[in-house]
C-alpha cells in the first residue's frame, strides 16, 4: 500500500443550505459534516499519515470544532497529525488545493470534500489499493447514477479511457437507452509532483470566477497521462450535501445503516421508519425496540430488554439485561439494573436503579433544584407506586415501597413503606 497526505476541502459557505454556519459544520445526526470524513480517515491511519484541512468561510469556527471533535476521542487522529491552511479568497477547489501545497509531506495525495458524509472505510480502502496497484498518477472515485444527478459526468474516449469531467451535463445529448451514467465523487488520488506541475494550467471559470479541480483531468489527458477510475457499487457513498433536502436523504441512509447493523446482531426492531438510534449506541441480543424510540449517543442496553414505544433514552445511560422500559418514558444520566420494570409515563433523571425494581406509572424524579442536578438511588427490589415524586437528592432503600401519589422528600430506609404528601412512614419491616 501507500502513504498519503489527506487534504479535506472545508472552506465553503454552503449557500444553498441557507444556514449561517460554514458548510463543513452543518449538522447531520447531531454531528458536523466534517466529522464523518475525519472518522473514516482515522480508521485508515495506517495509510493516511497527515490531514490538511483547508478552511475559509468562518475558518476559525471550523478549526475550533475540529479540535473539539479530536478531544472527544471519536476520531483517532492526534492533534499533531492535523493542520489547517486558510483559503483567503474562495476561488474554487483547485485554488484550495494549491493553498495546501506547502504543508503536504508525502508523495501521494488524497483529496476529499467535507460535505460527503456517507463514504465508508471499505470503499476508501479499495480506492487506495486500486491507485497503488496501478501505480497511477491520478485516480477518481466514481459511481453509476441516474440522469437526475447534478454530479459531473465522466467522459471517456473511444478506447474507454477517462478524458474529462463534464460539470454541466446536457441531458438531451445523452443516450436515453442507458439508465445510468458514471459520475464524479469529488474524491481524488494524485501524485503530488505531477499534480502541482500542472495545476496552474487550470483556467478561471468565466462565469463563476473560480478554478475547478475537475479541469485537471482533461489537462492530464492532453498531456498523455492515464487517468484511472475506481467505481463504487453504491452511489449513496458519494452523495454530497448541498441542500436541506440532501440532509434529509443522508439522515435516512445513515439511520438505515445503523439499524441494519443492529438487526444483523440480533436486535429486533419493529419499525425502522420510526426508530432513531445513534451509531455509538450498543444494544444486546434479543432486545425488542418498539416504534417511536429515540436512543442517543453512547447508550448501552443489555440482552433481552424491551424498549418503547414512545421513549427517549438520552446520552450515556446504562441499562442491564431483562429490563422493560415502556410507553412515554424519558431517562437521562442514569444507570438501570437487571429485571427493572418502568412501563408507563415516567421521567428518571440522574438515577441509579438497582435490580428487580418496579417503577409505577407516572413516577417522576425531581432531580433539579433550580441550581444543580441531584442524584437518586433506588435500592434492589424497591417498589415505587404510581404517581410517586422522588425529590432528589434521595435514597430509597432495598425493598422499600412508596404509596401511590407520594411525594418523597426524605430518604426511605430498607423495607419501609411510606405514603402521603410529604411521604411519611406507614410501617417498617
Amino acid at each position: 500500500m501507500i502513504t498519503l497526505s489527506g487534504v479535506i476541502l472545508a472552506a465553503g459557505k454552503g449557500k444553498r443550505l441557507n444556514t449561517p454556519s460554514p458548510k463543513a459544520l452543518t449538522l447531520l445526526q447531531g454531528r458536523p459534516l466534517i466529522y464523518y470524513i475525519l472518522k473514516q480517515l482515522s480508521s485508515l491511519r495506517r495509510y493516511i499519515k497527515q490531514i490538511i484541512i483547508v478552511i475559509g468561510y468562518k475558518g476559525d469556527v471550523v478549526k475550533k470544532e475540529v479540535e473539539k471533535i479530536l478531544k472527544e476521542k471519536e476520531v483517532y487522529f492526534d492533534k499533531n497529525d492535523i493542520c489547517f491552511v486558510y483559503q483567503e479568497k474562495l476561488l474554487g477547489t483547485a485554488d484550495a488545493l494549491k493553498c495546501a501545497k506547502p504543508k503536504i509531506k508525502y508523495e501521494n495525495i488524497f483529496v476529499a470534500c467535507a460535505d460527503t458524509p456517507l463514504i465508508t472505510k471499505p470503499t476508501l480502502f479499495n480506492f487506495f489499493s486500486y491507485y497503488a496497484k496501478n501505480n497511477a498518477i491520478c485516480c477518481l472515485l466514481t459511481a453509476k447514477a441516474n440522469k437526475l444527478t447534478d454530479l459531473g459526468q465522466i467522459i471517456r474516449d473511444d478506447d474507454d479511457c477517462v478524458m474529462a469531467i463534464k460539470e454541466k451535463i446536457d441531458r438531451s445529448q445523452l443516450d436515453m437507452r442507458e439508465k445510468l451514467i458514471e459520475v464524479n465523487s469529488g474524491f481524488y488520488l494524485f501524485n503530488r509532483d505531477v499534480l502541482f506541475s500542472n495545476i496552474d494550467k487550470i483556467p478561471l471559470h468565466p462565469q463563476k470566477k473560480e478554478y475547478f479541480l475537475t479541469d485537471i483531468v482533461e489537462i492530464f489527458y492532453k498531456e498523455g497521462f492515464k487517468i484511472f477510475s475506481y467505481v463504487t457499487d453504491d452511489y449513496n457513498e458519494i452523495f454530497g450535501i448541498n441542500t436541506q433536502f440532501d440532509l434529509l436523504y443522508a439522515e435516512k441512509i445513515l439511520r438505515e445503516r445503523i439499524l441494519n447493523d443492529l438487526i444483523l446482531k440480533g436486535v429486533k426492531i419493529l419499525d425502522p421508519q420510526t426508530t432513531f438510534i445513534d451509531k455509538t449506541a450498543r444494544i444486546g441480543k434479543n432486545t425488542i425496540i418498539y416504534p417511536f424510540t429515540f436512543i442517543e449517543k453512547n447508550v448501552i442496553i443489555g440482552n433481552s430488554c424491551v424498549v418503547g414505544p414512545f421513549i427517549h433514552l438520552r446520552q450515556n445511560i446504562r441499562i442491564a439485561d431483562n429490563t422493560y422500559l415502556g410507553n412515554f418514558v424519558e431517562i437521562v444520566r442514569s444507570k438501570i439494573g437487571k429485571n427493572v420494570k418502568c412501563k408507563h409515563f415516567s421521567y428518571l433523571g440522574d438515577v441509579t436503579v438497582k435490580d428487580n425494581v418496579n417503577i409505577g406509572a407516572g413516577t417522576v424524579v425531581a432531580n433539579f433544584d433550580g441550581k444543580k442536578k441531584n442524584k437518586t438511588l433506588i435500592g434492589k427490589g424497591a417498589f415505587i407506586g404510581s404517581d410517586t415524586i422522588l425529590v432528589a437528592p434521595i435514597i430509597v432503600g432495598k425493598g422499600a415501597i412508596t404509596g401511590a401519589g407520594s411525594v418523597v422528600t426524605k430518604n426511605v430506609k430498607a423495607k419501609t413503606v411510606v405514603v402521603g404528601v410529604p411521604a411519611k412512614i406507614l410501617r417498617k419491616g
